[in-house]
């Protein structure tokens, strides 16, 4: 918009500009504009620099964060990635995937917490914080928090050489078995890679 200062003009051909009422009333407005558009300025500005604020801040923790983790630790977690990318492509006798629902990742925490692989006995938040680390950008069977919440209303929260078959959970045995296939795969791919990786 351009306010630059001229002469209004009321549109009624008025001889006398400064002594016409439209005409003042223009020029009052176009200075207030002008303010409107300077303060405007002024406040992106001012967002600007907050913003740049705020994410050298951020930058600055994730730095930081790198800095204190141990390698072993950005080395396991590499593992777990590695481990969660072949879990999702993995099938079984019949040719379908041994993952079929995000309930699944309940065995994946299970295992983790009996292993004590970075994730403590009902920590879900801190288990989900992991995830968001180590689950590939490609995964399959992405994670959902709600479904994990839901182990506590089956038998999965006992440590998995504890998991029985119980009626009063399952309607059927299917869901049991896959849950129990997926978790014996995941233990297996874990003990392979940490094995070999001597971690």
């Amino acid at each position: 918009m351009d306010f630059t200062e001229k002469e209004p003009d009321c549109g009624l051909g008025c001889q006398e500009a400064d002594r016409c009422p439209l005409a003042s009333r223009l020029k009052a407005y176009e200075r207030g504009m002008r303010q409107a558009e300077h303060r405007i300025n002024e406040t992106c500005s001012r967002i600007g620099q907050v913003f740049r604020q705020i994410a050298d801040s951020l930058q600055g923790v994730a730095d930081a964060e790198t800095m204190v983790r141990p390698l072993a630790r950005l080395d396991r977690e590499d593992m777990l990635r590695e481990c969660i990318r072949r879990l999702m492509e993995e099938r079984d006798a019949d040719g379908c995937f041994l993952m079929k629902r995000k309930s699944q990742w309940q065995a994946i925490y299970r295992i983790l917490v009996d292993r004590g692989l970075g994730v403590a006995e009902g920590d879900y938040a801190g288990f989900e914080r992991l995830v968001w680390r180590i689950q590939p950008a490609d995964c399959r069977i992405p994670f959902s928090l709600s479904a994990l919440k839901q182990i506590t209303k089956t038998g999965f929260t006992r440590p998995f050489d504890r998991w029985t078959f119980d009626p009063a959970y399952f309607k059927t045995r299917r869901p049991y078995d896959e849950m129990v296939a997926v978790a014996t795969r995941f233990t297996e791919l874990i003990e392979y890679s940490f094995q070999k990786a001597d971690l």
